[in-house]
């Protein structure tokens, strides 16, 4: 995380900075969906029957849950294409949701679960 230099003359104004957990979501969707390889994030298989009793939900294909230490654990469900090496996709998606998470949010990624849910087939006519 980036710091502050020492104020000069001036207080800054201390306070809470919040991020809903659908912002957390929508980065790591977005960096697993440049990654070649993924068609697109499963969005139905990564909702949970038990979601509604453990108060926890998806958006856009990612559940989260940030730990009482802050660190941010993801679960990605994702539709690889058919041509994907599919080990290589998931590493790769990771280690690009790791760099953009912590990136724009400063926070730390504890860890990026990957589940291939589907194959993308081309379209045959």
């Amino acid at each position: 995380m980036a710091t502050m230099s020492e104020p000069q003359d001036e207080e800054i104004a201390s306070g809470g900075i919040r991020v809903a957990n659908e912002v957390i979501a929508s980065i790591a969707a977005m960096a697993a969906c440049e990654v070649d390889g993924v068609a697109e994030m499963d969005e139905a298989n990564a909702r949970h029957f038990g979601d509604w009793m453990t108060r926890q939900s998806a958006h856009r294909g990612v559940r989260v849950r940030v730990d009482p230490e802050r660190a941010i654990h993801l679960e990605l469900f994702l539709q690889v294409k058919s041509s994907a090496v599919v080990p290589g996709v998931a590493e790769r998606v990771q280690a690009n949701v790791v760099e953009a998470v912590e990136r724009m949010l400063g926070l730390e990624v504890a860890a990026v679960d990957v589940f291939v849910s589907s194959v993308a087939f081309p379209a045959t006519a």
